[in-house]
């Protein structure tokens, strides 16, 4: 049995112990964590507190919950939190080609009303709902899960997403025939839904961001939708502002 101090919460002290074990390689990537029943016994605590313990876990990235299986270990150091500094159309694509895009699959939706009014289109309009999440280059943790919506033209590039190696708005380029002109972007809070929480390793309904980006093309058509789902602990943008003084001179527009 271990023995837990008085000075912090209790599901803290075992989320800490827990999170030391795994980092030592008593329980390494791809085993199950001890039964709920086993971790009440072995620190001596209720199973809410095991189980807020295994929540943090799961938030920190480290582990994830399976019904019916158990608590998989999933990562041995702490996801670390990936940070895009977006000031421009170039900086958003530098941005996605910084991370790996994994490709789960892909289906053909007829937008409901629901759908219609998130990304913007006409009721009944057909597109092509492409299922992804995104990595840092440098580990297997997932940063988002993103649901990309891309117009009919474009099908046949789900078939150059499966090798994991495509650049994604390169190929909507590409299928569809002109480039992306303006991206616009829309943050929110959500409470993560069940699907996106099953891919990122977090519990449901737990804090995260919606970001919502549409990509124009000429005459500011409509070229795609990405609706991605980012847990709070593992991803933040950057953004700059400055102030533009009254009288000042933009060198590139005013005459010699």
């Amino acid at each position: 049995m271990t023995t837990l101090s008085s000075s912090s919460p209790r599901y803290q002290q075992v989320t800490a112990i827990l999170q030391r074990d795994i980092q030592s390689g008593l329980y390494p990537v791809g085993s199950l964590l001890p039964p709920e029943p086993q971790l009440c016994l072995q620190f001596a605590v209720s199973r809410h507190t095991v189980r807020e313990a295994v929540r943090a876990l799961c938030e920190l990235g480290l582990v994830s919950r399976h019904q019916g299986v158990g608590t998989r270990v999933r990562a041995k150091q702490l996801a670390k939190r990936y940070t895009a500094s977006l000031s421009s159309l170039r900086d958003l694509m530098e941005y996605t080609q910084q991370t790996r895009l994994k490709y789960l699959g892909c289906q053909w939706v007829d937008a409901d009303e629901n759908l219609a009014r998130q990304i913007v289109c006409e009721p009944g309009e057909r597109w092509l709902e492409l299922n992804t999440y995104r990595c840092s280059v440098d580990g297997d943790v997932p940063i988002v899960h993103m649901r990309v919506y891309v117009r009919p033209e474009c099908d046949g590039m789900q078939n150059d997403l499966e090798d994991g190696g495509a650049w994604i708005y390169g190929l909507i380029e590409k299928y569809g025939g002109q480039r992306i002109l303006e991206a616009q972007q829309i943050i929110g809070a959500v409470a993560v839904p069940e699907d996106s929480a099953k891919i990122l390793g977090v519990q449901p309904d737990s804090p995260g961001l919606l970001v919502r980006r549409y990509y124009l093309g000429r005459a500011e058509r409509l070229l795609s939708v990405s609706m991605n789902v980012y847990p709070v602990d593992r991803f933040e943008f950057a953004t700059r502002w400055r102030l533009e003084t009254e009288g000042s001179v933009n060198p590139e527009t005013s005459p010699p």
